[in-house]
């Protein structure tokens, strides 16, 4: 009978992840579709002249030099730095100060917001530390985990995430090392959701009281879903739910951690 218990679990959980996998899929699809019609701002140098560097700095060298009246498109924003591309086909960054000095297509002195908020949706590197609560298989009670990630987005919806999250037991300790694809459908929501999957590695070890207790070195996947929200500077914080499932041996059995964390980001 915990032969099909098990069986009828498992076969729960792989419904659970390829339910995320197919949302997290219909999400990248969408938002790919969304950039593909992004539309980028143009604007004309009313100053004498405008400096291009080779880097969002003034630490980094110029190497062209923009005359007055001719046009530039708007790449990206790097805090108070500008990817800019003249009408020339020349590619390099401008101060904000500068971009300040130039016209929009209707002839409106530019201005741009504050980098804070701007800056946190258009991020490129996060990282972050979280702490919560985790139960399981071989854990008597709800335990602590704490976790720490580091992350990469490829545009505003999707990024690729290294994670590690120790957990600690009285009677075991563990380790999770996995990475992770997450999609984020509306980044500029003030509490934007988000959906994960993961694949990894998991350890689980007994403590000297258990010596007799088998060790657990496995391959393992989860799926989660979770939330963000701007805090100030260069901080967020964030709510992270997510199911782990630690593929134990060749047969039909595997163990199941449920993890429900809080944590505090930062970005760069």
């Amino acid at each position: 009978m915990s032969a099909v218990l098990r069986r009828e679990r498992n076969k729960r959980s792989k419904e659970i992840v390829t339910g995320i996998l197919i949302l997290v899929s219909v999400a990248f699809l969408w938002t790919q579709r969304l950039f593909a019609d992004e539309v980028l701002e143009q604007v004309q140098i009313v100053d004498p002249f405008l400096d291009l560097h080779t880097g969002p700095g003034r630490g980094y060298p110029i190497f062209y030099i923009a005359e007055r009246g001719e046009n530039m498109t708007i790449l990206k924003r790097q805090t108070d730095w500008f990817k800019v591309r003249t009408e020339k086909g020349k590619t390099g960054w401008a101060s904000r100060e500068q971009m300040e000095r130039t016209l929009t297509e209707a002839g409106i002195t530019k201005s741009f917001r504050d980098v804070l908020y701007e800056d946190y949706l258009r991020r490129k590197f996060e990282g972050g530390f979280s702490a919560g609560r985790v139960t399981g298989e071989r854990i008597s009670d709800q335990d602590i985990i704490l976790s720490g990630n580091l992350g990469y987005r490829f545009n505003e919806n999707q990024a690729l995430g290294l994670h590690f999250s120790q957990i600690s037991d009285k009677f075991f300790s563990g380790r999770f090392i996995y990475l992770s694809l997450t999609s984020e459908p509306f980044p500029s929501w003030y509490i934007s959701p988000t959906l994960s999957l993961g694949f990894g590695k998991a350890e689980i070890e007994p403590k000297a009281t258990l010596i007799s207790t088998p060790a657990i070195d496995t391959e393992m996947a989860n799926a989660g879903i979770g939330a963000k929200m701007y805090f100030e500077r260069r901080f967020f914080l964030r709510f992270d739910y997510k199911i782990h499932r630690l593929f134990v041996d060749q047969s039909d059995r595997s163990d199941e951690y449920k993890e429900l964390s809080l944590g505090i980001g930062f970005f760069f």
